[in-house]
């Protein structure tokens, strides 16, 4: 990759930005789009109207011209969503397993997860549930024809103008697909929407300053029509947004790329890696330690980077908020993209577009940072390997050959990472893997393992990443891995955490399936003071006896500095306890407690929880009983609510304030009224009620609750809640004359149904405004 019209180098350090408040408010990566006005008029028309026919839509492009973008466009308007029964959107990529293909459209359409033994009886279901449905399907990112000859009888045609659509980079795929409409090639920006792109990235909400508007339209000229090129170009001027001298440094260095507009797209991520603070680089080149179109979750990031040293904690604050940090510096850059937030704005789940995926794995090989091995056996010759990390994506094949292979790996490598797309197989590597002592980071979680004690791993004693999928994961006494950090485990049985567990110091991060905390056979050990997991911020999935009082104890005294804890308390069926108040409010920085209470558990009526507490989830018999205790956790922004023994006909909140809650969902409550929310919950920003089957109307005084923007119902079981919620929506539209309430209903919910109720709320509408001006006559 030549960069020798990248003139421009930074000339200044800039560290990771500050926390502010706000920070994730802003929509650095929203759905707005610029531009494609008439080409989404043009292709809503093919979508609604022609051919009763099964018909393919082919949208091609190059990478990063936005066809991705373009298709969600089309997926999510509102027209397209009154006119089909069912839709379902996946991601295709350049591997692809049909098995998860066939599920993730099947489970889209049918809003069920059940699972099939066998591709072809998984393929028969997907068929039979389109039967009489007028759907829509989008394929995004098709490079093999393949694909579509695997899928396509899956999609029947039974005339009711259902549609697919494919987008593609590839002509020769468009043409092979494509049924009763011409390929349809995505046109590049005009200059002036490219300018308005630019100008939106860079400055979000406020408008361009008169005086940058020329340097703007020279910028916006040189990026030649591509939005992925416009918003890298973005991410690295809004770092001196206001200095018009950086706007034309940046101009200067985007020359004329020799070469296809590919390689521009190249030379320009090169742009923005160049200009990233030094502390930024590995964290981004990392990217490529994960597969195309990987949908990354942040909290998993955040650990690898910290035991990778990428973290360097500067600041006052935990390495984990240092590493938020950076991911939110990477985002604001614009390379990284966010998939999904989490309630309070934080991001979730995050993406790397293609073009920024073979930048990372380019640059990568040639620094000599990582290497990713995929495809077939000519890939895999690690004689040849001199990085000292790798990311195995393995395909069958390959994964047959790493097993016949006796000594794969160097034992220089310090990261290994598999992701596995066939299907799901044991593999047993750590005969191999023993070998490799300077090991840091050890994923195998694509893959099942063969039962693994702590023992096999004795060896890495340099360990500090450890993820695994095996039937029986042990623990040995005489076995601990000192300097492991992280450490989740997806094990088939329980994994009882011996005290030889409490003696791992430097951990920070542990996700243990079914874990227990049994110490019944561990008395002489439980009053030593000594072992404390000081530095253990995460703990999930971890169940304690219900009769065993220590182990509670143990677990507290053991874990002073938990911020997340999941917890189950559980007994068996031949205790009924009638009354128990875990009392944990002694984790002073706890702020996620996810609770359950499993068993003959018969009443909770008291909970002593840490006031710092952010985010609860509870889940119980009667747990409703316990909103006063709840109420008065000062700091509560999120509350969920599963509970299976309640048979209340009303949730009285009376003189019950969550004074800063902003998301509430209730799960399986058996009660039939909401009362006084616009008293209890002021802030209120979201609703989810999923599956309260005795509910029958969502109180028509949350319209009440001026903060309220969304309202989420799901489950067969909330379509009695529907009428309510729409007519909620429409009181406010005609109280405050603006659409602030966003109403989601579940795939499951009939289509038509949710039409009907709109064009009723229409007609109600109508009908006001008729009588309101005949009164005023």
């Amino acid at each position: 990759m030549s960069n020798k019209s990248l003139e421009i180098r930074p000339c200044f350090v800039v560290e990771p930005s500050k926390r502010l408040q706000n920070q994730y408010s802003d929509p650095v990566n929203d759905e707005e789009i610029v531009g494609f006005v008439n080409d989404t008029e043009k292709l809503i028309k093919h979508l609604n109207e022609g051919t009763k026919e099964l018909d393919v839509i082919p949208i091609v492009g190059m990478g990063g011209q936005g066809k991705t973008t373009f298709a969600r466009k089309l997926y999510n308007n509102d027209i397209i969503i009154s006119h089909f029964d069912v839709r379902a959107w996946c991601i295709i990529s350049q591997t692809y397993n049909r098995r998860q293909l066939l599920q993730e459209i099947f489970s889209q359409v049918t809003g069920s997860k059940n699972k099939a033994d066998e591709v072809g009886e998984l393929a028969d279901m997907l068929r039979k549930s389109l039967m009489g449905k007028r759907y829509l399907i989008v394929l995004d990112d098709m490079w093999n024809v393949m694909v579509w000859d695997d899928l396509r009888l899956s999609f029947p045609d039974v005339g009711n103008r259902s549609r697919i659509v494919v987008t593609t980079r590839l002509e020769k795929v468009g043409e092979h697909v494509k049924c009763h409409t011409d390929l349809y090639f995505l046109p590049f920006l005009t200059l002036d929407e490219s300018c308005k792109l630019l100008q939106k990235k860079v400055f979000q909400k406020e408008d361009c300053p008169p005086e940058l508007r020329e340097v703007s339209l020279a910028v916006a000229k040189r990026c030649k029509g591509l939005p992925l090129v416009i918003i890298l170009v973005a991410g690295t001027i809004k770092r001196k947004k206001m200095e018009e001298s950086w706007w034309n440094k940046v101009k200067n260095s985007l020359l004329s790329y020799l070469g296809e507009a590919e390689g521009y797209s190249l030379s320009v991520m090169q742009l923005s890696y160049d200009n990233l603070p030094d502390s930024l680089k590995p964290c981004l080149l990392y990217m490529g330690m994960f597969p195309e179109d990987a949908r990354i979750s942040v909290s998993k990031l955040i650990s690898l980077w910290i035991v990778e040293g990428f973290v360097q904690n500067i600041e006052s604050g935990s390495l984990e908020e240092t590493a938020e940090d950076y991911l939110m510096d990477l985002v604001r850059s614009n390379v990284v993209m966010v998939e999904r937030r989490r309630y309070n704005g934080k991001v979730k789940y995050c993406q790397v577009h293609d073009v920024v995926l073979h930048f990372c794995l380019e640059k990568s090989r040639e620094e000599k940072f990582m290497l990713a091995v995929k495809g077939n056996y000519s890939d895999f010759q690690p004689s040849d390997w001199e990085e000292s990390r790798v990311s195995f994506n393995f395909t069958a094949e390959l994964s047959e050959f790493a097993l016949l292979t006796p000594e794969p790996f160097h034992q220089h490598l310090r990261s290994l990472i598999t992701n596995y797309g066939g299907e799901f197989r044991v593999w047993n590597p750590f005969h191999q893997i023993s070998k490799l002592r300077f090991l840091k980071v050890l994923d195998l979680s694509s893959h099942g393992v063969d039962p693994l004690s702590s023992a096999i791993l004795h060896p890495l004693i340099y360990l500090k990443y450890l993820a695994v999928r095996t039937k029986q994961f042990d623990f040995h006494p005489g076995s601990h891995l000192c300097h492991l950090e992280t450490l989740i485990v997806l094990s088939f049985k329980s994994v009882v955490l011996l005290p030889i567990f409490w003696k791992m110091e430097n951990i920070r991060h542990v996700e243990i399936s079914n874990a227990v905390l049994d110490l019944e056979n561990n008395k002489q050990w439980i009053f030593e003071e000594s072992s404390k997991l000081e530095n253990l911020r995460i703990l999930r999935h971890v169940s304690c006896p219900i009769n065993d009082g220590e182990c509670m104890d143990v677990l507290l005294r053991r874990c002073p500095n938990l911020q997340e804890l999941r917890l189950t308390i559980c007994s068996d069926e031949l205790h009924e306890i009638c009354n128990f108040s875990p009392k944990l409010e002694s984790l002073t920085q706890l702020q996620l407690l996810d609770l359950s209470f499993q068993g003959r558990i018969f009443s909770i009526p008291e909970l002593h929880l840490p006031s710092n507490l952010k985010k609860l989830k509870l889940e119980g018999p009667h747990i409703v009983s316990a909103a006063p205790l709840i109420a008065g956790l000062p700091c509560l922004e999120y509350l969920k609510l599963q509970d299976w023994g309640t048979k209340s006909d009303e949730w009285c909140l009376r003189d019950i304030k969550f004074n800063e809650l902003k998301f509430l969902k209730l799960v399986s409550l058996g009660i039939s009224r909401l009362d006084d929310p616009e008293e209890s919950f002021p802030k209120l920003e979201t609703l989810v009620i999923r599956m309260c089957h005795k509910l029958e109307e969502i109180t028509p005084s949350f319209a009440d609750i001026g903060t309220l923007k969304q309202i989420k119902l799901i489950g067969r079981r909330t379509k009695t809640l529907e009428p309510s919620a729409v007519k909620l929506k429409e009181d406010i539209e005609e109280i405050e004359g603006c659409d602030r309430l966003n109403l989601i209903m579940d795939v499951w919910i009939s289509k038509k149904h949710c039409r009907e109720l709109r064009l009723q709320a229409q007609a109600r509408r109508l009908n006001m405004r008729t009588a309101a001006k005949t009164q005023a006559e």
